[in-house]
């Protein structure tokens, strides 16, 4: 796909992978608990970290430049965390209430924050979820939401780190309601102790928007802190 026409369709791309502060798309329905059918693993070994320079985790891919802070006090978002972001990536948080609060809910978890990419010249968003129910470690959190998420398949998890803390990361594909095509997408869950467990995703209007949003999801996820 051309970038000509896919930039020409971002009013369309925003209807297929939901702007979470407006009612442009059906809110997404928890699913029962994923199983093996969905393809990939549910139970990843706590031992095995898979390495892939291509799809589904792109190892080979590096992180992008910092420009931008997130999560701190000055930041539209005060998060538990902190991490980076690059240049052009516009910050801000997420607020849905009343008819359109179900727009921020996913599998137990609440989207708190969006880092829209258009202004960097993509179509997608990074987001920070919140799991709304203290205690829930960052596996059991990370499955319930790729389970809520819409006609998830290839799931594959793996044990990793965001900066220096521990977390859990999940790669899938998702079909798009827009297009009929599938498209990848990506989440690690963060367990920060008295804050509980924190969700960062990517989102994009297809594949190929997802493979140039993804150092910008990398530099987010390697430069992850606790705020102090």
């Amino acid at each position: 796909m051309e970038r000509g026409r896919r930039l020409g369709t971002a009013l369309l791309a925003v209807l297929a992978i939901g702007v979470l502060g407006g009612c442009t798309t059906e809110p997404e329905k928890s699913a029962e608990p994923e199983k093996s059918a969905q393809g990939g693993s549910t139970a990843p070994s706590p031992t095995t970290t898979p390495v892939a320079a291509g799809p589904p985790w792109y190892d080979g891919v590096q992180a992008g430049a910092a420009a931008t802070k997130v999560g701190a006090a000055a930041s539209p978002c005060k998060l538990a965390i902190t991490f980076s972001v690059p240049a052009k990536w516009k910050v801000k948080p997420v607020e849905a209430s009343g008819e359109f609060a179900s727009l921020a809910q996913q599998g137990g978890a609440t989207a708190r924050c969006e880092i829209d990419a258009k202004p960097a010249g993509n179509i997608g968003f990074i987001r920070v979820w919140t799991v709304d129910k203290g205690g829930v470690g960052a596996q059991a959190a990370l499955e319930k939401f790729v389970a809520g998420s819409s006609e998830a398949t290839d799931v594959q998890y793996r044990r990793t780190k965001a900066g220096g803390l521990d977390s859990f990361e999940a790669t899938y594909l998702q079909k798009s309601k827009l297009t009929g095509e599938e498209r990848r997408g990506r989440a690690i869950s963060i367990a920060t102790g008295r804050s509980g467990t924190l969700l960062i995703s990517l989102g994009g209007m297809d594949t190929e928007e997802f493979e140039e949003m993804l150092p910008a999801y990398l530099l987010a996820k390697e430069s992850v802190t606790l705020t102090p």
